[in-house]
């Protein structure tokens, strides 16, 4: 049994552009940035896992529960224009509540492992889906308070499935391979007829693959290794009003990674790719804008980060990071990254540790998620104006650049 807790403080400074004059619909509209500051304390991560043998050493087991995880809150969803024949202009959609304390108990991992063979073992259960590197170190090991912008994005994180692993007998070759319900932590059953696959191959050096980050938890020795992964989803909405015709959304990524160890420093290096095809405009998810003006069914995103970190003595890390998004490669100004700065003292290694952190986050003007993404929808029944189709439309609009400070504290026990 164990447990940890990850309890942090953080200030954040972000850009907000608005419209001057929101009742103002014809270019050129002006804009102000109504820059804010939020200061918090969290309780970003407090769980609770079980995990051990049943009888056999070759049949084991986890659970883990995550006491403070909470997905209830404010959603959104962007429904673009269509035709501009109808005059419908686009909106967004929400549901949920704003004011969700946290207070709620999340089932993350429940499995179980059948390894009899090295080489041919068994996963059943819920767990994480092996594509995205940073995704696969586990949340109490991670180099830097949080993983990066890119691993959020791309890796689909846990699902419910089965997967066959294995490696050789000195671990330089593995793989593994699955099929899951392909809707994550959503929803608890797949409600469409197909299904996620994933296939990773691993190769490394004496000892095996490690999923580790920390230089505290690097080998003694240089160590080497890459991996490289494809995952496949296809997904079947339904739709609540039969006058909507049904559509596929197919959902294909690839990753690759890199990582070269040694005794007191790493270097860490991942690759991302998505390809989003549907049917139907309105199927696009909201990060592929470019999609959304050009009338594409189709829309491509990349990524990567790059990340090291370098121990001092014995209880100091000081690790570095840098991460990109491309949400639409045939749209411009629609990046987003992140340069994040960590400092980490350990008082009793990965059991007791202090981390602080600097990040800054660029979102361009047509990134979901920016205020200047926000700011050129404009408000219904107002039609949106792009800066794609009239560059000069909002003087003065610029890429958001948000500053986080993180200082957080994890024990485990």
């Amino acid at each position: 049994m164990g447990f940890y807790m990850q309890f942090r403080f953080q200030w954040l400074d972000y850009d907000r552009y608005v419209r001057s004059n929101p009742l103002l619909s014809s270019p050129p509209i002006p804009v102000e940035n109504l820059g804010e500051q939020d200061k918090s304390f969290d309780v970003r991560r407090l769980r609770v896992y079980f995990r051990g043998a049943l009888g056999y050493p070759w049949l084991s087991y986890k659970l883990e529960l995550d006491l403070v995880g909470n997905d209830e809150g404010l959603r959104s969803v962007f429904i673009p224009p269509g035709d501009p024949a109808t005059g419908f202009v686009g909106v967004d959609v929400q549901s949920g509540a704003e004011d969700k304390d946290g207070r709620t108990v999340k089932l993350l991992d429940a499995y179980l492992n059948i390894a009899k063979l090295q080489a041919a073992s068994v996963r059943l259960g819920q767990f994480k889906i092996p594509h995205g590197r940073e995704e696969l170190v586990s949340d109490d090991r991670l180099q830097l308070p949080a993983r990066s912008i890119a691993s959020d994005f791309f890796a689909p994180s846990r699902d419910r499935g089965a997967m066959f692993f294995g490696e050789t007998p000195n671990g330089i070759i593995g793989y593994q391979v699955g099929a899951f319900n392909g809707t994550g932590l959503r929803t608890s059953q797949n409600l469409d007829p197909d299904l996620a696959y994933v296939a990773r191959a691993t190769v490394a050096g004496k000892g095996g693959y490690a999923n580790t980050e920390s230089v505290l938890d690097d080998p003694a020795k240089f160590h080497a290794q890459a991996s490289v992964s494809w995952y496949d989803t296809t997904d079947k909405p339904r739709r609540k009003s039969p006058t909507i015709p049904i559509g596929e959304i197919r959902d294909t990524r690839l990753s690759g990674d890199l990582e070269l160890f040694w005794h007191r420093a790493n270097l860490i290096a991942v690759y991302y790719s998505r390809t989003i095809d549907t049917d139907f405009d309105f199927d696009m998810p909201a990060s592929c804008f470019g999609a959304f003006l050009n009338g594409r069914l189709s829309c491509d995103s990349k990524g990567y980060t790059v990340q090291s970190g370098v121990l001092i003595g014995k209880r100091n890390e000081i690790a570095g990071r840098y991460s990109k998004i491309d949400n639409d490669d045939q749209i411009d100004d629609d990046e987003r990254t992140e340069e994040t700065l960590a400092y980490t003292f350990f008082l009793r290694g990965h059991a007791l540790k202090i981390a602080a952190s600097v990040s800054v986050f660029k979102l361009g003007v047509n990134a979901f998620g920016s205020s200047g993404f926000d700011v050129q929808q404009g408000t219904p029944p107002a039609r949106p104006v792009y800066l794609a189709t009239f560059p000069d439309a909002f003087p003065g609009l610029k890429d958001d650049k948000n500053t986080l400070v993180v200082i957080q504290g994890q024990w485990i026990f």
